[in-house]
């Protein structure tokens, strides 16, 4: 063979092998009580010190979330300021400053939930 073909040969290889890799998946994200982005809690958080949690069974579709007034409740998580949207993609939410049964907005979507 010659080197050109080599080379090409090569080079087919090698695509081959990344197209067939899947698609890694993004991790959940975060959202502060004004729709910013924020970093994704660490092991040195306030509310884990130095711990990590162990990994929980999958949880099987919720049917449909708690209705409060026409609205979804969202639902706890250990951290007081943070909830777990109960619209899809069910991203966690800080709500800090919000008080329980007050309406807040999942800024992934713009739907609006109740503070649990």
């Amino acid at each position: 063979m010659t080197k050109t073909n080599l080379i090409t040969a090569g080079l087919a290889g090698c695509l081959l092998l990344v197209s067939c890799e899947p698609l890694p998946v993004p991790p959940p994200r975060y959202y502060g009580p004004y729709g910013e982005l924020r970093p994704a809690p660490g092991p040195d958080d306030r509310t884990n010190p130095g711990r990590e949690q162990p990994p929980q069974p999958p949880q099987p579709e919720q049917q449909r979330p708690p209705v409060s007034n026409g609205y979804p409740v969202a639902e706890r998580t250990d951290n007081l300021n943070q909830v777990l949207s109960p619209y899809s993609p069910y991203n966690v939410i800080d709500v800090e400053g919000f008080r329980s049964g007050q309406l807040a907005k999942d800024p992934s979507n713009g739907k609006i939930f109740r503070v649990p």
